[in-house]
């Protein structure tokens, strides 16, 4: 018993040390650019295509947070929200193809709107082999023109594998992944293997969890997420 409690311990002290890191984290250095039309933007409910009917949200909101470093001016989400409930009736990122950019933009009033889309959010526990994935794409459109001014999308997953079987299957998971030649890339940013199935299962559970008691799943696959996907987003013109 003393030793599951330490476990669930250091679980503990573990996630505050990543939520904690994420807070602080520090994007690169950049300028502002003057010469860019877009200042104020818009992020809009993401399409979801995964099981999680609360990621969207979570993973919108996280990636709203960042435009400001960008250098853009980003219209509240429940301003955005009431806005398109209100005028259009859409509450879900699936009806915005009854609209165009163009409305939006008029609607919203800001200089462009950012698309999204959340492909996959999810752990998969099987003790042999476990993985945590998180993978999105997002696409800025100028509302006055209705140009994509830019685009970019990345998955990021981390793996736990129980000895040489676990590492059967993460190879055979990766060879299915190219084959299928997927149009949003995967990255890893963590492999750890165990020494027994016991032991991983067992870390995967608890790390589960611990997780969804603190309201904290996938924080450090959607925060890596979003800092990878933001690098290429073009600075704006706010100083």
């Amino acid at each position: 018993m003393k030793k599951n409690n330490l476990r669930y311990l250091l679980l503990f002290i573990s996630l505050i040390i990543v939520i904690s890191l994420n807070a602080c984290a520090v994007m690169p250095a950049r300028q502002a650019n003057p010469n860019n039309p877009i200042r104020t933007v818009a992020v809009l409910p993401m399409i979801n295509q995964t099981n999680d009917v609360e990621a969207p949200a979570y993973v919108r909101t996280e990636f709203d947070k960042r435009i400001t470093v960008n250098f853009y001016s980003n219209k509240p989400l429940k301003d955005v929200d009431q806005l398109l409930k209100d005028q259009m009736g859409v509450t879900l990122g699936s009806q915005l193809d009854m609209t165009t950019p163009q409305k939006l933009g008029e609607l919203l009033g800001v200089d462009a709107v950012v698309y999204g889309t959340l492909m996959n959010f999810d752990s998969q526990i099987t003790g042999f082999y476990n993985v945590k994935r998180v993978r999105a794409k997002f696409i800025m459109v100028n509302t006055r023109t209705g140009e994509t001014v830019w685009q970019n999308g990345i998955g990021i997953k981390s793996e736990t594998k129980a000895g040489s079987i676990g590492g059967v299957l993460s190879m055979a998971g990766s060879l299915k992944e190219a084959t299928q030649k997927e149009e949003i890339p995967w990255v890893t940013i963590e492999s750890e293997s165990k020494g027994s199935f016991g032991e991983a299962l067992g870390g995967a559970l608890i790390d589960k969890v611990v997780s969804k008691a603190f309201k904290a799943q996938l924080t450090r696959e959607t925060q890596e997420m979003i800092n990878r996907v933001i690098t290429t987003l073009p600075p704006g013109p706010v100083p």
